[in-house]
């Protein structure tokens, strides 16, 4: 205890708040990894799958369409939750903080006319999340085990489980380490004071 009062001593605060990124990122980062290798699995047997990771825009009302889950992220748990007997199968996960936090969520259809023949409603909706948040979405089409990525309105499509990981890791840990290099930068301290 003594040892641990001494590092805090001599640690900063924002030494601190570093550990605990570095941490989160290590986490996201292993998340990943567990969840490519099951959004490979769910590719090779073409089951059809939607996934939106949240970001800083907060889905608390597409939360709200399906059933709070709240668990810690299982490649396992994510599979199984898309098996086609499953009673969430057809919604779409959504992974907050890490973490499984609900399934089986409607999400709104994506505004281009012009898609909707060409595209199916979970790629559809894949883009129509990505129109009103800043969240990422991952679909597998049942029809060909084909892996896509929505941002920002816009779908992106033949992923294998590396690229994907490699996408993701952009998104998802190196953004997030940026966006709040962004924010902090915006402070400015009166030089006067």
């Amino acid at each position: 205890l003594r040892s641990v009062l001494e590092k805090l001593g001599v640690t900063s605060i924002k030494g601190i708040k570093q550990i605990g990124e570095q941490k989160n990122n290590s986490t996201t980062v292993a998340l990943i990894d567990e969840f490519c290798e099951a959004i490979g699995d769910l590719s090779r047997s073409k089951t059809g799958a939607l996934v939106v990771f949240e970001r800083n825009t907060k889905l608390g009302d597409i939360i709200l369409t399906g059933t709070i889950i709240n668990a810690q992220f299982s490649g396992t748990l994510m599979k199984s939750l898309f098996f086609d007997k499953a009673p969430l199968h057809d919604g779409a996960v959504v992974i907050r903080s890490n973490r499984i936090h609900s399934a089986g969520c409607l999400l709104p259809l994506e505004s281009d006319r012009e898609i909707y023949t060409e595209l199916g409603t979970r790629h559809r909706a894949a883009i129509g999340v990505s129109e009103v948040s800043d969240c990422i979405s991952v679909v597998v089409s049942e029809e060909t085990g084909t892996i896509s990525l929505a941002h920002e309105g816009k779908l992106y499509r033949n992923f294998t489980k590396t690229t994907l990981k490699k996408k993701l890791q952009e998104y998802l840990v190196k953004s997030s380490h940026e966006q709040k290099k962004k924010i902090s930068s915006k402070v400015t301290v009166n030089p006067e004071e």
